[in-house]
């Protein structure tokens, strides 16, 4: 990420108004933010924030990304294990809980998915392309395909049923054993 020296201003309000925001989630169920709540923590003006942003549901379309953006920019292109597959998934929704049920929980849900799907093609991705030990890789460019949709699919789903279940403490030691079981699942048909 560049540092704030090399940062425009527009992308400096653009953070401003997002931070903002971010604060006031905290405390408030996202539907009961407004325009005037977030300029008004902010101390920016009404004009400001439009001149970003149309709306609420834009800035959290940005915010949301934003979040992303770091994560993924935090995590190396190579992931070594389907367990760190898993982590980085987990440490997205451990590090921003408050803000995830907020909107996970609205109707902005949808871009929050969107984006959570994004993490999960990069963060499988990565771990494909590093040619990981802890499985074996298919030959075929087909059964690539279908392994690489399989664990995304797998990633998303472990990662929204987490989330469904009011985000339990116990989702490292559920993805421990879930990559284990893939692992020896996938162990068992290699030697077949």
């Amino acid at each position: 990420m560049l540092d704030k020296q090399h940062i425009s201003k527009s992308e400096q309000t653009k953070r401003r108004l997002a931070g903002g925001f971010m604060v006031l989630l905290q405390s408030h169920p996202i539907n009961e933010i407004t325009v005037d709540d977030i300029v008004e923590h902010c101390g920016l003006s009404r004009n400001a924030f439009y001149y970003h942003f149309n709306n609420v549901g834009e800035l959290i379309e940005y915010y949301v990304k934003s979040i992303v953006d770091d994560l993924i920019e935090k995590h190396p292109p190579h992931i070594t294990s389907l367990n760190e597959c898993f982590q980085a998934a987990i440490d997205f929704a451990i590090y921003n809980a408050g803000i995830i049920k907020n909107v996970y929980h609205s109707t902005s849900r949808a871009i929050f998915e969107r984006h959570l799907w994004h993490l999960c093609e990069y963060t499988v991705s990565a771990y494909i392309s590093s040619n990981p030990r802890d499985i074996k890789l298919p030959e075929t460019g087909e059964e690539m395909y279908v392994l690489r949709e399989f664990l995304k699919f797998e990633l998303f789903g472990f990662t929204i049923d987490y989330l469904n279940r009011d985000m339990p403490e116990d989702v490292r030691d559920k993805a421990n054993i879930l990559t284990n079981l893939i692992k020896s699942q996938n162990h068992t048909n290699v030697q077949k």
